[in-house]
């Protein structure tokens, strides 16, 4: 029986035709089709800071406005003879890694060792009533073709990885700041491990939190798209999906791909370490390095289309509000679009239907650590909105930021 199964899903998978659309949401506000991102860091073992970098990094969670689809490896380390230090290095590390087929692998829950698959993840982020999802691909209708037709453009087909490197910088008094940041590092250490040496080597935390305000912070964010067109899931699959011969993917590998969108690199504007007790220092380095790569995700959202932030419509009286806020770049100059969903056949389309402005003293700061630096907006919990222009709207509609 899970043979014929599988059988009827690839038969139906064969029959979809890839056509453009927009993401799908459903009438809650807090269920909505996101896109999908991994994140990995390039580290360079060799500079300063390097092992505070990767250390802190992996505290950093993927943002809720986007689905995590990070791989086991988070990390790729090289040393200063071997840097991957432009776009063709790094697409060539990412071709030999075979990164591209592992994303496709996660997609579909393969089983390393047995090669078998499921859609269970692609039911759950494409919001599929497990009940009518089985039985529509069951009875191979016309509305289960359509869905995962929908799934495989919507869904994978917006699987985005992320290449970041971090540096930190100081404009103006580096020695002095590198000095002082590894005093304070020496004395947290040596208080842990007992040790009066180690302690002995800074003068004190406090010294370390005053200079450190010179310091500042660059990170290079380059996104990649993973290519998912009708070949490929045709070759999925036809060649790779059903339980058997592991090898048979493993061969494949290169044959699955990601394509080079673009990359930003962040203003490397020092930030500030309010709100930071004296005798965690650590979190100076995560603050810095959380809301670099926050602002080059929105800076990138901006600058590619492919890779706008989307997010629904939270409430609509007395004020209109959204769940977004600086860490996505909302500004008093920002315009949003109103999706309204349509369902035709099992696949979903998009009307716009109105347009907003956010309210300039109204946008909530939810970059990391605003609560605790006592930031103007930390605490609404939300940004308001006022509408633009267009007819009536509802929570769960979509808001698409208009970038052009």
């Amino acid at each position: 029986m899970k043979l014929i199964k599988y059988h009827i899903i690839l038969s139906l998978l064969l029959l979809a035709i890839i056509t453009p659309k927009a993401m799908n949401a459903e009438d809650s506000p807090e269920h909505y089709r996101r896109l999908s991102i991994c994140n990995i860091l390039v580290c360079h073992d060799n500079e300063k800071f390097a092992k505070e970098i990767q250390d802190q990094y992996l505290k950093i969670p993927v943002s809720d406005k986007y689905n995590d689809h990070n791989l086991s490896v988070r990390v790729v380390s090289v040393d200063k003879g071997n840097r991957l230090k432009d776009e063709s290095q790094i697409t060539n590390w990412i071709d030999k890694n075979n990164v591209a087929s592992r994303l496709v692998a996660k997609w579909f829950d393969r089983d390393i060792l047995t090669g078998e698959c499921n859609l269970d993840t692609i039911r759950e982020r494409g919001l599929y009533d497990a009940s009518v999802f089985d039985m529509e691909i069951a009875n191979r209708s016309a509305r289960g073709i359509a869905m995962l037709q929908d799934a495989g453009e919507d869904l994978i087909g917006n699987t985005f990885l992320l290449m970041h490197e971090i540096t930190y910088i100081d404009k103006n008094k580096r020695a002095r700041v590198w000095g002082a940041i590894g005093q304070g590092l020496f004395i947290v250490a040596g208080a842990a491990m007992g040790s009066s040496d180690m302690m002995d080597m800074g003068k004190s935390v406090n010294d370390m939190v005053s200079s450190i305000k010179g310091f500042a912070v660059r990170v290079n964010t380059r996104l990649y798209r993973l290519v998912w067109d009708e070949e490929r899931s045709n070759e999925f699959f036809t060649k790779h999906y059903s339980p058997g011969d592991a090898s048979v993917f493993d061969n494949d590998r290169d044959h699955y791909r990601v394509e080079y969108v673009g990359n930003v690199v962040s203003k490397g504007g020092t930030t500030s370490f309010m709100g930071i007790n004296e005798d965690e220092p650590e979190l100076m380095i995560r603050k810095a390095c959380q809301r670099a790569l926050d602002a080059n995700v929105a800076d990138l959202g901006k600058a590619y289309d492919v890779f706008r932030v989307r997010t629904p419509v939270v409430s609509v009286s007395p004020t209109i509000t959204a769940y977004i806020g600086l860490k996505e770049g909302v500004t008093p100059d920002s315009r949003y679009e109103v999706l309204e969903a349509e369902e035709k056949g099992g696949k979903i389309s998009y009307k716009r239907v109105a347009v907003l402005k956010p309210v300039a003293n109204k946008i909530w700061d939810n970059r990391f650590m605003a609560v605790e630096e006592l930031a103007y907006g930390a605490d609404f919990g939300s940004t308001t909105f006022v509408k633009e222009s267009g007819g009536d709207i509802a929570p769960g509609m979509l808001l698409r930021e208009i970038t052009k």
